[in-house]
């Protein structure tokens, strides 16, 4: 079973690693350089006029910290075929996790180091935190992380199943309340690992192992992982699954006899295909991302614009989205206008997407008359790109 783990961990490093050659590219690292750079600066520049030992500071680097234990699951890499053919194994299978679990420390571990570098100087000068106390609470979340994955293995016993969410809510009122006294967190560190000696030392697992809860949380932990990877790149082997969205609605029609089929189709995929609806998503919080970090409308307009572009051209494809349905092609629908009937199923998701862009730029940037204009640009730009290129686009495609 070790040897079967060894050689799971080195096909999936694999195959993350071609993804993530397609993912980090130039371009993309160009990108995380410039708004890491334009963090980094906007940090220094708060930091000289901040003033020192606010209440509210010590418990906002525990929540700060805190977070990392959110990244990571507990990495399986079962498969649906495991249940028949690993099920005689299932005494040997503390040998096929314990280095699933070392592997699933890699990226929390260095997500909170950059983290805790980061929030360093913030954390000493700012919030007056002693360099040593701040170590130990780094060590008591690295252990809180270590605990949460022991109990992620717990749970595919079939033990009772303990909460995940609770499990991080504990922790979240554990480090924002235990910040206010940096010396309780050697305590809380010291009682962290009294936990995990509980559960290395407890009987090991008397349970049976559970394999249909096991491959469904590795499959649920993939999609995460394929989702993200899909953001940058095609990936074959995610697995789309579309599904109602009750609170959207209130965003299609009330009478069928006011759309056409067209319209109606193409409506409905905006909402409920997730590969849709979540690069709207994406693209917008990205706007809001970059308009909060540049600091200026004039720049905040022109990235903005260029979101909102590439918005509509990511979008193109959706017109292809029924071609291979032989329900399509035999229903009397008439394709001639396809282009025209995309603008109009689009067209409430780009006004969102622009009242959601001005709404963030009232909120952080100065509010002024260029700021109204850059808002009437914007509006202008997205009716352009929609009426105008997305026809042409799409007409050139089907020529």
């Amino acid at each position: 079973m070790r040897d079967l783990a060894k050689r799971r961990l080195q096909e999936n490093l694999r195959q993350s690693l071609k993804y993530l050659v397609l993912v980090f590219n130039d371009f993309f690292i160009l990108a995380l350089i410039f708004l890491f750079g334009a963090l980094m600066f906007w940090y220094a520049q708060t930091m000289k006029t901040m003033p020192e030992n606010l209440w509210y500071y010590r418990p906002l680097v525990g929540i700060l910290l805190w977070l990392p234990l959110l990244i990571g699951k507990l990495v399986t890499l079962l498969k649906p075929a495991d249940l028949q053919f690993l099920l005689p194994e299932d005494e040997n299978i503390k040998l096929y996790l314990k280095p699933m679990l070392n592997y699933s420390l890699i990226v929390p571990t260095i997500c909170l180091v950059l983290t805790a570098g980061i929030l360093f100087p913030f954390a000493t000068i700012k919030a007056r935190i002693e360099p040593i106390d701040y170590i130990f609470a780094v060590l008591a979340v690295f252990l809180a992380k270590l605990l949460q994955l022991k109990i992620m293995e717990h749970n595919l016993f079939f033990n009772r199943k303990i909460s995940i969410s609770l499990v991080n809510i504990f922790f979240l009122f554990l480090f924002g309340l235990g910040m206010f006294k940096p010396k309780s967190l050697l305590i809380i560190a010291g009682l962290l690992v009294i936990c995990l000696i509980i559960f290395v030392l407890k009987p090991q697992h008397a349970a049976l192992f559970d394999w249909q809860y096991a491959v469904d949380q590795e499959q649920k932990r993939k999609n995460v992982v394929f989702n993200a990877f899909s953001m940058f790149t095609d990936v074959k082997e995610r697995q789309t699954n579309v599904k109602r969205r009750k609170y959207l609605d209130f965003l299609l029609p009330k009478k069928m006899t006011l759309e056409n089929p067209n319209r109606f189709l193409y409506r409905r995929s905006v909402l409920r295909n997730p590969e849709n609806i979540n690069l709207i998503v994406r693209m917008t919080a990205f706007a809001v991302l970059i308009s909060w970090l540049v600091q200026n409308w004039l720049w905040a307009l022109g990235l903005s614009c260029l979101v909102v572009f590439l918005t509509i051209y990511q979008l193109v494809p959706m017109v292809d989205e029924f071609d291979d349905n032989i329900m399509y092609r035999v229903y009397p629908i008439e394709h001639t206008n396809r282009g025209l009937d995309m603008v109009s199923a689009l067209a409430g998701m780009m006004l969102m997407q622009w009242l959601i862009i001005s709404i963030s730029w009232l909120i952080t940037l100065p509010v002024n008359l260029h700021l109204f204009e850059a808002m009437g640009c914007l509006v202008v730009f997205s009716w352009v790109v929609l009426r105008l290129y997305l026809p042409a686009k799409v007409k050139k495609r089907k020529s």
